[in-house]
């Protein structure tokens, strides 16, 4: 795969444009308009940004953490990566211009929000792991924009919120040596992996009560609320399995998290 593509982690930004389109879907109903396409093209675009410029600001640490990535490899050099992901926020947002006022400016409020957490929000204990997990999630709330019905997404929103948090101190907790010998402050580093550990199983949990919302609002009916719980019976696996592998858990998370969404669109379409 060419350097210029994997750098931006494709199938991350990839899914990323899918959870626009699917909640574009979710909240405005099928057939959808070329605005949610246009919307998740944007998504892709801008999450294809997020992510180079991430490497362009983790080079020291992925020398020890990622050795494998782009940048550690020298297949790009620092200043055109840079330069590659400046070139991505501004083509999202130009496209995004497209959609509707709301999607623009939320497009332009992204991407900054991307670069600032690249450059020093990650490396603030917790503050990092929040925003991460309220960008990731802001793509359900960007289908919404895209029809003007952000609401009918915030549960959606709120379970990938709660979700991510989990997932990103577990992967804080399995990068723990090389983050401690860049001098970073994270969670773990700075309280432990036990106590890190119980905040992320906390954080689990919530997003396990957050997915029964839907059914509870009358939004979804039984067949949501069997489906969620088949599915919640996983991630309580994997809240078990985060005791001990956390790789494995983080990994099996990151698949639970798309089968929420797989849910929320099934539902809807035989809602």
């Amino acid at each position: 795969m060419h350097p210029f593509i994997r750098i931006t982690r494709p199938i991350n930004s990839i899914m990323s444009g899918f959870a626009v389109l699917i909640a574009g879907i979710i909240a405005g109903g099928y057939p959808f308009t070329y605005k949610v396409v246009l919307a998740s093209i944007v998504s892709i675009i801008a999450c294809s940004g997020g992510m180079v410029i991430n490497d362009y600001f983790d080079y020291e640490i992925d020398k020890i953490n990622r050795k494998d990535r782009v940048l550690p490899m020298e297949e790009i050099s620092l200043r055109t990566a840079f330069l590659y992901a400046i070139f991505l926020f501004i083509l999202a947002c130009f496209i995004a211009y497209f959609v509707n006022l709301k999607a623009f400016l939320i497009c332009i409020a992204a991407d900054v929000s991307m670069f600032l957490y690249a450059y020093k929000l990650k490396r603030m204990c917790f503050v990092g792991n929040i925003m991460v997990a309220f960008l990731t999630s802001l793509t359900f709330l960007y289908g919404g924009a895209a029809v003007n019905k952000m609401e009918a997404v915030g549960m959606l929103f709120l379970c990938s919120f709660f979700a991510t948090v989990s997932r990103e101190i577990m992967k804080d907790i399995e990068d723990i040596n090389g983050d401690r010998k860049m001098g970073l402050s994270t969670l773990p580093i700075l309280y432990g992996e036990k106590k890190s550990l119980l905040v992320s199983q906390i954080f689990l949990i919530l997003a396990v009560f957050a997915t029964y919302l839907p059914y509870f609002y009358r939004i979804f009916g039984i067949q949501y609320l069997l489906m969620i719980t088949v599915l919640n019976v996983f991630v309580l696996y994997t809240l078990y399995l985060s005791k001990r592998e956390i790789p494995k858990a983080e990994r099996s998370l990151k698949i639970e998290m798309y089968g929420v969404l797989f849910i929320f669109f099934i539902s809807k379409m035989i809602a």
